[in-house]
């Protein structure tokens, strides 16, 4: 009877472990900060990254999706690239949330924006990298490349943007700044993904069809303002998307777009009214992406 009762309890703690090692999902949440760009990243095991704050402006909203998604703190904060639309919050966020380290592209551009951003970084004494193509950091399960840049930084702030490259289990989401046509040229291969952050902000020289046919992205996701006078995202770039069967998502319509990752298949909600507006929009199973087939 004993040893009846003493199995009973190790297949309950056998489903509960199975039950934990299941919920450990990836979250990426495509922030809505009107023209702009802010992503959240938080890992199975805790850790939280954010890439770009969105425009000075954005960094109170910034701050606080970050507190409803429950972050303390941040590991990671990463500047793609130091346009005001990319960086301008981060200096509201510095204020807030402690930062283990910073990854920045190293691209000087001169700005009075940059600058208070570097300033509040050395002042806090917050560890800064600037990482090239190559660099790879594993997060418990989840793998984090660097795509671009290479070793040389351009001039032009777009063409020097930091590109990731996130995977977990069969899932994978690149994340392309502002991407443009010279640094999208400079990476021989570019690795398939399921979710594609569309660089640019939906511009039209962020993406080409020899593109989005190496990436074969599933979902592709749009950060952009409503009615900005830049006419982001352009026609072009959505037919081209569309001609590969990516499923679009723009946070001009959709407001914050969030995808979850279980290692197998991501799900996508959207929050266009504010987080009590939840919408499942559906999950698609993923595919991993290789940094090294680049």
């Amino acid at each position: 009877m004993r040893s009846a009762r003493l199995l009973v309890r190790l297949l309950v703690l056998v489903l509960v472990l199975t039950v934990q090692v299941g919920a450990a999902d990836l979250t990426v949440s495509i922030i809505d900060v009107g023209q702009g760009d802010s992503i959240l990243v938080q890992y199975p095991n805790g850790a939280n990254m954010l890439v770009d704050a969105g425009t000075s402006s954005a960094g109170r909203a910034v701050v606080s999706y970050l507190r409803s998604r429950k972050v303390a703190a941040l590991d990671i904060l990463v500047a793609t690239h130091p346009h005001e639309d990319h960086i301008g919050g981060i200096k509201t966020v510095l204020n807030v949330f402690s930062v283990g380290k910073v990854w920045d592209s190293g691209c000087n551009h001169g700005s009075r924006t940059q600058a208070n951003m570097l300033s509040a970084i050395k002042t806090k004494g917050i560890r800064f990298e600037t990482p090239k193509a190559g660099l790879t950091e594993r997060i418990e399960d989840v793998n984090v490349s660097v795509l671009a840049p290479k070793a040389e930084v351009m001039d032009d702030a777009n063409n020097s943007s930091l590109v990731l490259l996130i995977v977990y289990g069969k899932t994978s989401f690149l994340l392309t700044g502002d991407l443009g046509d010279c640094e999208r040229q400079s990476v021989a291969v570019w690795p398939e993904s399921t979710v594609l952050k569309v660089p640019h902000h939906g511009s039209n020289n962020g993406i080409d069809l020899a593109f989005l046919q190496q990436v074969k992205p599933k979902i592709a996701v749009i950060s952009c303002g409503k009615d900005n006078s830049y006419g982001h995202p352009h026609k072009s770039t959505l037919d081209t998307l569309k001609s590969v069967g990516a499923s679009t998502y723009i946070t001009a319509e959709s407001g914050t777009i969030v995808l979850t990752s279980d290692g197998t298949s991501v799900t996508v909600k959207t929050f266009a009214g504010g987080a009590g507006n939840e919408g499942v929009r559906g999950q698609i199973r993923g595919r991993s992406g290789s940094a090294a087939s680049r």
